[in-house]
């Protein structure tokens, strides 16, 4: 049944009072989203009709067209969904461990610790070495050096966990995280293809700086490529959550949000197909992930 004529200027003033967190991505309001979602189309098509028929001023029509594609814009898909607030990451959805332990903690969020060592600074300089004892410690470098390229490489020490979803390639991954690190780095990682292997690499690296800042990495086959590195290097290893939006629009520009300030902007557009999975990387520290979605990048009303 169509909405009578009339009661547009209510649903305008209504649409107008809502809060601007009623289209958010939460999955405790799919019901809600999916009434709006109806709600908005049947008011779409009552908005072509009237337009048709001339039975409102065009003034209005125009404003209530803009504030339905304002709120339209607002009910992103969610492609994924995970607070692990049910105490189980093997279901709904599934997470598959591929190296190294993960655990849910008593507060409801995915635990991971990987031991990391804070690499030692030299005793002086070697510029301040006499110009033969310098020749003779590079003499006696290069020989140890060869002796230990025959030994095999180490294993690097990570631990990765993966979840196979579908996700756009206009997207925004937003997550809450904690980190008691000194040491070490944390990724999330876009997966595309089939099998499903990395795109893009969000790092993250403890105790940042110029030299250690937050990086996204593209990857094709077995190179990667830096995209971009953030020119702001907020500590987040106090213990306390912080929350990072890794976003891409349509049009293929990247942003990195840290706790509501813009750290880094690039634009991107090697890889535009459809994603296929997630993965959290531990590649030493301590880290908790309170909550992790990925939606359809935001819409900017002009």
């Amino acid at each position: 049944m169509k909405i009578p004529h009339i009661i547009c200027l209510f649903l305008f003033l209504w649409l107008m009072a809502l809060s601007p967190t009623i289209a958010l991505a939460d999955a405790s309001q799919d019901s809600n989203r999916e009434t709006l979602k109806s709600l908005l189309d049947e008011l779409q098509s009552t908005i072509h009709e009237a337009d048709k028929r001339m039975v409102a001023h065009p003034r209005f029509i125009e404003e209530l067209q803009t504030l339905v594609d304002r709120y339209k814009a607002r009910l992103r898909e969610v492609f994924l969904y995970e607070d692990f607030t049910d105490g189980d990451y093997t279901k709904n959805p599934e997470w598959i461990i591929e190296t190294g332990q993960f655990k849910i903690t008593p507060g409801h969020s995915l635990w991971c610790r990987v031991g990391a060592e804070r690499p030692s600074q030299a005793a002086s300089s070697r510029e301040d070495e006499e110009p033969l004892s310098s020749i003779l410690k590079e003499i006696i470098r290069s020989r140890q050096k060869k002796r230990r390229d025959k030994r095999p490489a180490p294993v690097e020490n990570e631990a990765c966990i993966r979840t196979l979803v579908r996700i756009g390639p206009a997207f925004e991954v937003d997550f809450s995280f904690v980190s008691e690190s000194e040491w070490g780095s944390m990724e999330v990682v876009l997966l595309g293809g089939d099998p499903a292997v990395p795109r893009y690499r969000l790092i993250y690296q403890a105790s940042p700086s110029q030299a250690r800042p937050i990086e996204i990495v593209r990857e094709r086959g077995s190179r990667r490529y830096t995209i971009e590195s953030a020119t702001q290097y907020p500590a987040l290893d106090d213990g306390t959550p912080h929350r990072i939006q890794w976003i891409r629009d349509a049009e293929g520009k990247m942003r990195v949000i840290v706790d509501g300030v813009e750290v880094l902007s690039t634009v991107e557009v090697f890889y535009r197909d459809d994603f296929s999975g997630l993965k959290l990387i531990n590649r030493g520290g301590t880290y908790q992930w309170e909550s992790i979605k990925a939606l359809q990048a935001p819409v900017v009303m002009q």
